[in-house]
């Protein structure tokens, strides 16, 4: 591993045998409180999309895991996008927004970009003398990053790609000994499948939001008063 994890900056502390950093477990915990949102599809989620990321670029870049490092400063500004993007769609009444589905004409394309970024940015990694599993961090970064995309157009298929990514994190959180992490991701793989079957059933669910019902419009003035 890269010399800087003698410079760590964190506390640690031991369970059952384990080393554990403070700042990680309390990255994991942010990380869960996004994944609680996330879930519920409450524009939340955005909110602690920001936290999550500020701890990730450095615990990710400690780990020489560079493309999820980089994911992590993407993650930053796109929950920003997403909270404003989910604003403008929810309802007066309630967090909760519109759940939508990715039109069938965009898989290909998706899976397209996916293979692109994965291939991409494997080779860049590989160039890296203290890159850590090029292959896993670049094939995780191009899921989340499609992934994310789709999350903040409220299609319910973007847990199917969660699916996919969640058991090569849980990979690359042993391999780099964030136990925290794989556990957190553990957790979000769980999360996932009952995330993919809460948001399909929302979707078709006659009590889903219509697009006229998440639209905020302002209610006229009814103004009775006649000028002198």
């Amino acid at each position: 591993f890269p010399t800087r994890r003698s410079s760590d900056l964190n506390l640690r502390f031991e369970i059952f045998n384990i080393q554990l950093s403070v700042i990680e477990v309390v990255g994991a915990v942010i990380g869960l409180a996004y994944l609680f949102f996330e879930y519920r599809a409450s524009i939340w989620t955005w909110v602690f999309g920001v936290l999550m990321p500020v701890v990730y670029v450095y615990l990710f870049f400690r780990n020489g895991l560079y493309a999820n490092m980089s994911l992590n400063i993407y993650y930053i500004i796109a929950s920003v996008y997403g909270f404003v993007a989910w604003r403008q769609a929810g309802t007066r009444t309630s967090d909760e927004t519109r759940i939508e589905s990715c039109p069938k004409r965009l898989a290909l394309p998706i899976a397209g970009v996916v293979i692109a970024l994965a291939a991409g940015l494997t080779l860049l990694l590989s160039q890296l003398d203290e890159s850590q599993y090029p292959l896993l961090d670049g094939l995780t970064a191009s899921l989340s990053i499609v992934m994310m995309y789709m999350l903040s157009r409220r299609w319910y298929q973007q847990w199917l790609l969660c699916i996919l990514t969640e058991p090569l994190m849980i990979a690359l959180g042993i391999l780099t000994g964030m136990w925290a992490t794989a556990l957190m991701y553990t957790v979000y793989l769980v999360v996932a499948i009952m995330g993919f079957v809460s948001w399909r059933k929302k979707y078709f669910s006659p009590t889903n939001p219509t697009e006229t019902a998440c639209t905020t419009t302002p209610t006229p003035k009814n103004n009775t008063s006649t000028k002198p």
